[in-house]
């Protein structure tokens, strides 16, 4: 693990906090469950984005040009530890987090 997969976690933690603070505001049911996907799938999409500039360039891409990418490789290819940490940790953090909340919910329930 390196610096950045901590940053990500950081991130998606402050992400998921906030959101779940303005969504319990507004008394939107499921609020913690929304708040959780938020950051766990910007982080996935970003990665995916990666990926995809990763193989247009390796493949001549220049700005201005179609992506020479296919709809799904940004999903299926060029995946390394690095770049799977940097989605996983975020939401195995932003995970925890949904865990914590749901038991304080259900304390302050009770």
């Amino acid at each position: 693990m390196n610096r950045t997969n901590w940053q990500h976690a950081l991130i998606g933690a402050v992400m998921m906090l906030v959101a779940w603070a303005i969504l319990a505001l507004f008394d939107i049911p499921g609020a913690a469950l929304i708040a959780f996907a938020i950051p766990v799938v910007w982080f996935l999409a970003r990665e995916c984005t990666s990926h995809e500039y990763r193989l247009g360039v390796a493949r001549g891409w220049r700005w201005g040009k179609k992506l020479p990418v296919r709809w799904w490789e940004g999903m299926a290819r060029s995946w390394t530890r690095d770049s799977m940490l940097d989605w996983m940790t975020p939401a195995l953090v932003c995970l925890l987090l949904l865990y914590a909340i749901q038991i304080g919910v259900d304390v302050f329930l009770t």
